[in-house]
């Protein structure tokens, strides 16, 4: 990574500098599905929705010795989601046209890694 140390406008202009640092394959393979609610039973509850991915490349290299358990994972939130089924996407391979990405943050709020921000009305099945 390129990037000069030094201080970022906003978190916002820090996102896109490593945005344009990062790589992303074009399709990706959903392990896992977390979905929840926050606030639930509230006025102002909202639906949630991560996937965890692995590129599909590197887990038939991992696959193919039967090391699959230790391909290397990362989340996808999934931006839209009110509670739709995503059990088609489980263990399949997903693509996208557009996608952004985020700080994943620890309970003290300092960022621990970053994730995929995807629209659910992106994402295509192959």
């Amino acid at each position: 990574m390129a990037l000069k140390l030094g201080l970022c406008e906003s978190p916002q202009k820090l996102t896109e500098a490593i945005s344009s640092e990062v790589e992303v394959s074009e399709s990706i393979k959903v392990v896992d599905i977390t979905t929840g609610i926050f606030n639930e039973g509230e006025e102002n509850e909202r639906y949630w929705a991560n996937l965890t991915g692995v590129d599909t490349e590197l887990f038939d290299k991992f696959e193919s010795i039967g090391q699959e358990e230790h391909c290397p994972t990362f989340k996808v939130k999934l931006r839209n989601y009110h509670g739709e089924d995503l059990s088609n996407l489980q263990d399949m391979e997903i693509s996208f046209n557009h996608y952004e990405v985020a700080f994943l943050f620890d309970k003290y709020k300092q960022p621990t890694g970053l994730a995929l921000v995807l629209d659910l009305a992106d994402i295509a099945v192959k």
